[in-house]
């Protein structure tokens, strides 16, 4: 907006500007907390019966192709020490890509990502076995939540900047028009009309 002698300037277009920010910030944001998402999906375990599983991320869980009762596993290190396993509470199951998993057992410990050799005995059911990392389910959940969260929580704060702005400028505007307020005219009072 152009202003004339006596008029006073234009606001500056920083609330718009805080506005644009806020809205890349809550895409910076989300877009992490996505990657988290994407990152925290459980992958494929391994099957055990094929030699050692190589664990790529801390933990470590030990999954049956179908539900069974309580089989004997062990696990070893990559130096050989025992892995302390505990049976999860509650029962838990993942599916990826139409194939169900059943967790067995899960490490006591964080278990750092290593080659480990998992054995389990089972003679009542023809279940197949397969380790893999631990889940992150608690890091999925609150990855979600936040990714939802701090994109809503920016873009409010964005569409607020904005509104506040469009006010500031509409009564800059209106001030703008009337210069020396209502009832002044420029070059002095207006001719007396009959």
């Amino acid at each position: 907006m152009t202003s004339y002698p006596g008029q006073p300037p234009a606001p500056k277009r920083t609330l718009t500007r805080l506005a644009i920010a806020s809205f890349v910030v809550g895409l910076v944001l989300s877009a992490f907390f996505v990657w988290r998402v994407v990152d925290s999906v459980p992958s494929t375990p391994s099957r055990i019966s094929e030699g050692p599983v190589q664990l790529k991320s801390d933990g470590l869980t030990v999954y049956s192709s179908v539900p069974v009762l309580v089989p004997t596993c062990t696990a070893k290190d990559a130096s050989g020490a025992d892995i302390p396993l505990e049976r999860p509470s509650g029962s838990q199951e993942f599916t990826v890509n139409g194939k169900t998993w059943y967790v067995v057992a899960q490490s006591v410990d964080k278990v750092p990502a290593q080659e480990v050799v998992v054995d389990c005995q089972d003679d009542q059911t023809s279940a197949t076995y397969y380790a893999g990392p631990k889940l992150a389910l608690g890091t999925f959940i609150s990855s979600v939540l936040l990714g939802i969260g701090s994109f809503l929580l920016f873009f409010v704060i964005g569409v607020v900047l904005l509104v506040v702005d469009n006010v500031k400028r509409r009564r800059a505007r209106r001030a703008n028009t009337f210069p020396g307020g209502p009832g002044t005219f420029p070059g002095g009072p207006p001719p007396h009309q009959p």
